[in-house]
């Protein structure tokens, strides 16, 4: 009985390994997936605000506005080869009785940047950016029916070879000594004003200079999410040490599946613009969708 049972255990186990070498193979022979290294995440959402005033003493008036957003990233790695790319849109508008419809938000931003790794943290990499805007924008302050800028006019195009350091998923700086900036005005009449850095009747320029971009993408608590983008800039001419700096952030809070309110700021300093410190803030409650 022993001798028997022995032989049906010795059996069963040969015809397992033989299973698994079987398995192994056909798994080894599969075809490899084509979307293998191939990342996508993001945001998008829409957001609305609105005031509405009755017989109210302390004056004021109604108002509505919207805004629609996206924020994504798209990475491929493979060895030691990466290619990250970060898209972020929005555009918004207000509506008031005394002033109709005025533009509250409005940005195009793009960054792709290939890399090669050093070791775990570094890599040799090559950037290529740009910067814009969707539709005109006025100065309602001064003269609110001549436009200022428009799609195109002014945009910003940076190309640079530097290193990128990533300590891990959340963080990535990229820091380069060999940057081309490139700065257009392809409006006839907004090239024909000596604006953004472009002397008069040209619609381009480039500058040689230094290019740092830092960007955060984590969660500060459940349900709590940050997206954050730091780009800055100093040429190499008689401006050296002068910073044309960048900064967006959007802090996403979840409320439920689709429900969520939004934070978004962008503080801004381009000499060539406007030699103050720009602030933007926006607040919103509205439908996102994470991917």
């Amino acid at each position: 009985m022993m001798t028997f049972l022995s032989c049906l255990f010795l059996t069963v186990q040969a015809q397992q390994v033989t299973v698994q070498d079987v398995a192994t193979k056909l798994g080894s022979a599969a075809p490899a997936d084509t979307t293998q290294g191939w990342k996508l995440s993001g945001i998008s959402g829409v957001d609305f605000g609105q005031t509405t005033l009755t017989n109210w003493s302390a004056g004021g008036g109604n108002s509505v506005s919207g805004r629609v957003y996206l924020n994504g990233s798209l990475r491929y790695t493979k060895n030691k080869w990466s290619w990250n790319n970060l898209l972020a849109l929005q555009y918004g508008s207000i509506f008031s009785n005394e002033t109709n419809w005025r533009k509250s938000a409005d940005n195009i931003s793009f960054t792709s940047i290939g890399g090669y790794q050093i070791n775990s943290k570094w890599s040799y990499a090559l950037l290529l950016d740009f910067n814009s805007q969707f539709a005109r924008g006025y100065d309602y302050t001064t003269n609110p029916d001549v436009y200022i800028s428009t799609f195109m006019a002014p945009a910003y195009s940076n190309l640079a070879l530097g290193v990128t350091y990533k300590p891990n998923d959340k963080y990535m700086l990229f820091l380069s000594p060999i940057t081309a900036r490139m700065t257009f005005v392809m409006n006839d009449s907004l090239s024909n004003i000596p604006d953004f850095g472009v002397d008069k009747g040209k619609k381009f320029k480039m500058e040689p200079g230094a290019y740092v971009v830092a960007t955060t993408k984590q969660s500060l608590a459940q349900n709590v999410e940050i997206i954050s983008k730091l780009d800055m800039f100093t040429p190499y001419n008689d401006r050296f040490g002068n910073i044309d700096m960048n900064w967006d952030v959007l802090i996403n809070f979840k409320i439920n599946k689709l429900l969520t309110a939004n934070l978004s700021t962008t503080v801004r300093y381009y000499e060539n613009e406007i030699k103050r410190v720009q602030f933007k803030e926006i607040f919103g409650l509205g439908f996102a969708y994470n991917f």
